[in-house]
């Protein structure tokens, strides 16, 4: 089966032979990829919608998976037991959704260990949760779908350095591979945070104030990555 750019980036992640479960699976495209291409020998797909999970039945009995592909209903970690899994996908939700249901499940995530993490938003709150957490970013990814850059975190346990806001919202794994879609990653955050500054120019607020200056450092920030990345393309 064909997979989209981002959940074929999402799978290409999982170690061969893992014992994996994706959380929030949707239609269960990554499990079935996943075991069709024998890269695990069973797999775990839950969704807290039973809507969602029934189409993840419904596929997995037409592809007569029904004994590698165990599917179930409900929130979070909390469908797992122990020891159960030792990789984990959690794509497509929010950065503060991951962080919750992180948070809620310790004695899960102790015997998990790899995470696969694709949040759609608060990515630097979630990379500071995880470095906190004593969590270890091995690796990032970028992927373009639909016109929309995606990121992907590979995490493991382990204590890590911590990072600065800058670093936490342009990934360092990013730039020590020197990713090809760094720049027009970098080049959208510039806009989005142009945007704001412009919107905040008509107020004389002191939080308007406050929050303006604060996006204007950023952008001085992301200027300099972005600098950065020019010359080592030349």
């Amino acid at each position: 089966m064909t997979l989209s750019p981002r959940l074929k980036a999402i799978a290409e992640l999982v170690p061969p032979g893992a014992r994996v479960a994706d959380i929030g699976t949707d239609h269960g495209y990554i499990p079935m990829y996943l075991v069709k291409n024998n890269i695990v020998s069973k797999a775990i797909a839950s969704d807290i919608s039973s809507g969602s999970l029934e189409k993840t039945i419904s596929l997995v009995k037409e592809q007569g998976f029904s004994n590698i592909i165990e599917t179930r209903l409900g929130s979070g970690l909390k469908v797992l037991k122990a020891g159960e899994v030792d990789t984990v996908i959690i794509a497509g939700m929010g950065g503060l959704l991951i962080k919750n249901i992180l948070e809620e499940s310790p004695d899960i995530l102790k015997g998990v260990k790899t995470l696969i993490l694709q949040p759609m938003n608060s990515q630097g709150e979630l990379r500071y949760w995880l470095i906190q957490n004593a969590f270890t970013i091995k690796d990032e990814e970028l992927v373009m779908d639909n016109n929309r850059i995606y990121e992907i975190i590979l995490i493991e346990h382990g204590r890590q350095e911590e990072w600065n806001d800058i670093e936490l919202e342009i990934s360092p794994r990013l730039l020590e591979k020197k990713h090809p879609l760094l720049e027009p990653f970098i080049l959208k955050k510039i806009a989005i945070t142009e945007d704001i500054i412009s919107k905040l120019e008509g107020s004389d607020t002191e939080n308007a104030m406050k929050k303006r200056k604060d996006c204007q450092e950023k952008l001085k920030k992301y200027r300099e990555v972005y600098q950065w990345i020019v010359q080592w393309k030349e």
